[in-house]
């Protein structure tokens, strides 16, 4: 059969909410993109390793073309789900986009990077492949053993078993199949697989490229960014496909050794885009302190996006001031918003516009769910920084609690609407009808609109995102739990300011006299067992914790007592 033959696909799982493509976009898939990738002399080259190992376009699209039809030969079919542990970039790259031609849908899960995750990591992969129904897994060589011990009796297979197995038909997705899955979260709690539609990747990827204005034959990019983050994995696999512009990869536990190996980077291969959280840009600022810049040269660098974690203005100052004399501009920089569940942007800066702030009360933006009121004298004001306007196709709003609009420059629920919108969450019909209303995906952050700029002033969710990873505060609410001496329901994970990333504050109730500087050691040491984090600090208080009538914990609550005074504090 030919490679793009496309036989009648199979029903979705659930019902989709309804964002249909814009009519000037032609009805087409990733799998089109792949097919017609056809530059030679330039294309993906990963930096890991003894050497760089270069992938050119035309290359790529023949070997995605032959991974694609050996899918087949492991017995997995189009609209199969495909569990995806792959730390080789290079591998993962393949496998994924090999996956996009086949129409099997890939769940990119992330690798044990760190020793503290062996404890947890097996339990983590069975909930995240029985979360999508995955008909089997594809691992690392170096990992199989590891894998096949965590998931028992479902398959494992390596990159080399797909390249050696037979070849079959390929059936080609249409535009409204799932592309892939990709999980909402980081943490190790029960995971929310996102379902992304081919229509809805290529409606972002070309939105994304729209305000980049990306041209295969000047531009560069760098990524260090995980594959299997949304960021990493839109962004800078499948964005640069759509102009064929060359991308270098750097391993991301080498940038976490060395961060200077990223401007390094930019500089030998004359870059113009890259994107990182915001954590990243003050990391590297502050390694470069006393470092010898002299030999770097980032003039050509054009667009420095930040997203992922909540940006923060005197980090990038810090960093363009670092970085000036290496011809950096500050006007590079790039603020954006997304999330998982809008496949990746929402709105994003004009290019060359630099960070716009927006001054606001600090004590007010602290309580969740109040209007933003102008500045008054005598109150601590913090920058605001803009993430741009959405999105071509993209529609956000900002409202209250009952869904009513907000005014201009007032603070609410930021709610998303377009063509970019994911089909819901995997196998949860109650989540998706929750999140997905009327057409508007209810994200769960606040924010506020002003004079048409989206400015992001926390999250309802209640996520903690520390250098650029998420966690839920139940899941470290439970590691802490379970230490001898701490009050059952009565442990509030609080995010704080920590530099240029969120930092934990773990606020803990006992109910007898403990040596409070020993349970504070434990609770440390237990959260960073379970869960890889550290803690900010520790906070152990007599008593119950702040809960609604229901009996729920009330962390904004908790937050305000700590910072009042109103809490007995112990560590």
């Amino acid at each position: 059969m030919p490679d793009h033959a496309a036989p009648d696909h199979a029903a979705p799982d659930h019902a989709a909410p309804d964002h249909a493509a814009p009519a000037s976009e032609p009805d087409t898939t990733f799998a089109d993109v792949l097919a017609g990738l056809d530059r030679d002399g330039r294309g993906l080259s990963f930096t890991g390793g003894d050497r760089e190992r270069r992938i050119d376009f035309a290359e790529l699209g023949a070997l995605t073309r032959d991974l694609a039809a050996r899918w087949a030969g492991l017995g997995v079919r189009r609209g199969d789900r495909v569990v995806l542990v792959v730390a080789d970039e290079r591998e993962f790259a393949l496998l994924f986009l090999s996956a996009l031609r086949a129409g099997v849908v890939a769940v990119p899960v992330y690798p044990p990077y760190r020793i503290g995750q062996l404890e947890s990591y097996p339990a983590d992969l069975r909930r995240s492949r029985a979360a999508v129904a995955a008909v089997c897994c594809v691992v690392g060589a170096a990992l199989r053993e590891f894998v096949e011990g965590a998931l028992g009796g479902v398959p494992v297979h390596t990159p080399q078993d797909l390249a050696g197995a037979p070849p079959g038909p390929v059936h080609a997705p249409r535009p409204e199949d799932a592309a892939f899955l990709q999980f909402s979260s980081g943490s190790t709690g029960a995971p929310k697989a996102v379902t992304i539609s081919h229509r809805a990747l290529l409606a972002n990827a070309r939105a994304i490229r729209g305000v980049l204005a990306t041209d295969g034959d000047h531009d560069r990019a760098v990524s260090w960014l995980p594959m299997y983050h949304d960021m990493g994995l839109v962004g800078f696999l499948l964005v640069p496909l759509l102009d064929q512009v060359p991308t270098w990869y750097l391993p991301p536990l080498r940038f976490a050794r060395d961060p200077l190996s990223w401007p390094r980077l930019m500089s030998e291969v004359g870059a113009s885009i890259a994107f990182a959280p915001n954590f990243a840009y003050g990391l590297v600022a502050r390694r470069a302190a006393n470092a010898d810049l002299g030999a770097l040269d980032l003039s050509r660098w054009r667009v420095a996006g930040c997203g992922a974690e909540p940006v923060h203005a005197d980090t990038l100052a810090a960093f363009a001031d670092r970085f000036a004399g290496a011809g950096f501009r500050r006007t590079a920089f790039m603020p954006s918003y997304g999330l998982a569940e809008s496949t990746l942007a929402v709105a994003l800066t004009p290019r060359d516009s630099g960070v716009t702030t927006l001054a606001a009360d600090a004590g007010v933006l602290a309580r969740r769910g109040r209007a933003a009121p102008p500045t008054s004298a005598g109150s601590r004001v913090v920058d605001l920084v803009s993430c741009g306007p959405p999105v071509e196709g993209a529609e956000v709003r900002v409202v209250g609690p009952a869904g009513e609009p907000r005014p201009d420059g007032e603070e609410g629920e930021i709610v998303v609407r377009g063509p970019s919108l994911a089909d819901g969450y995997h196998g949860d019909p109650e989540g998706t009808a929750r999140a997905w209303r009327d057409g508007w995906l209810h994200t769960g952050d606040h924010g506020l609109l002003h004079e048409g700029l989206l400015y992001v002033t926390g999250r309802v969710k209640d996520l903690i995102v520390v250098n650029g990873v998420n966690y839920h505060p139940h899941d470290i609410e439970r590691a802490a739990s379970e230490v001898p001496g701490v009050r059952l329901g009565n442990v509030a994970a609080l995010a704080v300011r920590d530099g240029d990333t969120e930092g934990v504050r773990l606020a803990v109730a006992t109910s007898r006299e403990v040596d409070r500087d020993t349970l504070a050691t434990e609770v440390r040491n237990a959260v960073s067992r379970r869960i890889g984090l550290p803690l900010r600090d520790v906070v152990v208080v007599r008593g119950d914790l702040p809960k609604t009538s229901s009996g729920k914990l009330r962390r904004s609550r908790t937050a305000d007592l700590l910072d009042e005074g109103g809490l007995v504090s112990g560590s």
